[in-house]
């Protein structure tokens, strides 16, 4: 009796797990039709092909998400991480949110508004992999005004160091080392907000 309990216990066990995870890959199934960029880049530095998949949200209350895939030689692309709600888009051109790699190899995500009103801002988060994790690595963030162009904001720091520069003048921020799963619009440094 007790062999079959345990038979039995496995049984159920292993269904529970084959049941997630076909739940979660059901969660993480993309639709093509909402994909607003791809890339490409060996972010672990394991000399695999990593990709980055920047997606709209099927929801309109929602922000875009990102998915970041990592090479593994043994089962193909894996996902490492799903960031949703990461930036805002608009419908617009000028307004939709797109993805590149900077001069070092690191992510980076470009959110926008340059089509729509008087308050025109560009912000640009660098995403590098340290550590067996995804950190925002740096954070640019650029404003102005159309109707008065004595208004507006620049400024660019580094996340891992808190090293920063804002309206031409240096500053240091201890928000540092900010995993990517941790971000929010909130997370980002109290230097470079608007006032």
């Amino acid at each position: 009796m007790k062999n079959l309990l345990c038979k039995l216990a496995t049984i159920l066990l292993l269904c529970s797990a084959n049941y997630s995870i076909a739940n979660e890959a059901e969660e993480h199934r993309i639709n093509p039709a909402n994909v607003l960029g791809v890339v490409i880049g060996d972010w672990n530095n394991d000399g695999g092909m990593d990709r980055a998949i920047l997606v709209a949200p099927e929801n309109e209350d929602h922000d875009v998400g990102l998915y970041i895939y990592l090479h593994d030689d043994a089962n193909g692309s894996q996902l490492e991480i799903f960031k949703p709600n990461l930036v805002w888009s608009g419908a617009m051109w000028g307004s939709t949110p797109s993805l590149g790699v900077n001069s070092s190899g690191s992510l980076q995500v470009l959110s926008q508004n340059q089509a729509i009103g008087r308050h025109r801002w560009l912000q640009k988060l660098t995403i590098a992999y340290r550590n067996g994790h995804f950190l925002v690595a740096g954070y640019t963030y650029e404003s102005y005004d159309t109707l008065d162009l004595n208004s507006g904001l620049s400024c660019d720091v580094n996340l891992l160091t808190g090293k920063g520069v804002k309206n031409k003048k240096a500053f240091k921020t201890n928000q540092i080392n900010i995993k990517l799963a941790d971000w929010s619009e909130h997370a980002s440094p109290e230097e470079c907000r608007e006032d």
